[in-house]
């Protein structure tokens, strides 16, 4: 794994465009997920029918450490402190709670965002959706700084369509935090990226918004 700034994905300019500019504030990525990596296996198996424990301990403990170092990355990049959190809500029509907030539960002391999802757009659509999600900002004389967790970034679509409708509905700032940035080995443009992280270098001292 490693973490620096980097081009989050081609797309970037399309969501952009199709949100009229309204996006997150700041997507701070936590490492590279390479395919073939420990991390990408991890972020896969957290999750579904049969979670693995070691995923779930290791992920939460990345995330948490991340969280405690540089989530005043976050307030001096966006200006304030976080005032609730929400993960990008499952398009795979998955019951219950995301894994994601699962495994957060209550240890940012946070409280949590919901957000309804429009059933028109599939898990495999990597397009801006501007009523993709319909979150439930709480309504208040206090402005509502948003913290997304997702795990995975891919295209960043559901991230953004999600950051987009966040602003739509109330929300003042709105902060991504993602925890793998994931890279394709046979996809040819990210082979000279994949080069470069050869020799995996992580610390969680670095950030994304530091460099």
């Amino acid at each position: 794994m490693r973490n620096e700034s980097y081009s989050l994905c081609f797309r970037c300019q399309s969501h952009l465009t199709r949100s009229q500019g309204i996006l997150a504030d700041l997507v701070l990525p936590i490492s590279y997920s390479p395919r073939t990596s420990q991390h990408h296996h991890n972020l896969r198996t957290y999750k579904g029918k049969a979670p693995s424990e070691q995923a779930r301990r290791s992920l939460l403990a990345l995330l948490l450490l991340f969280l405690r170092d540089h989530l005043v990355c976050v307030t001096v990049r966006t200006g304030a402190f976080p005032t609730h959190v929400i993960t990008v809500p499952s398009t795979r029509s998955r019951a219950g709670v995301h894994p994601l907030a699962d495994l957060v539960g209550e240890r940012l002391r946070l409280p949590w965002i919901t957000s309804a999802v429009n059933p028109s757009y599939g898990p495999d659509d990597h397009d801006f959706h501007a009523d993709w999600f319909t979150p439930s900002v709480p309504r208040s004389p206090a402005p509502v700084h948003a913290l997304i967790l997702e795990d995975t970034w891919t295209t960043g679509a559901r991230t953004q369509s999600l950051a987009h409708a966040l602003k739509v509905a109330g929300a003042t700032t709105v902060a991504a935090v993602v925890l793998g940035r994931h890279v394709d080995p046979n996809y040819a443009p990210a082979r000279q990226l994949l080069n470069a992280i050869a020799s995996p270098v992580f610390d969680t001292n670095r950030c994304a918004a530091e460099d």
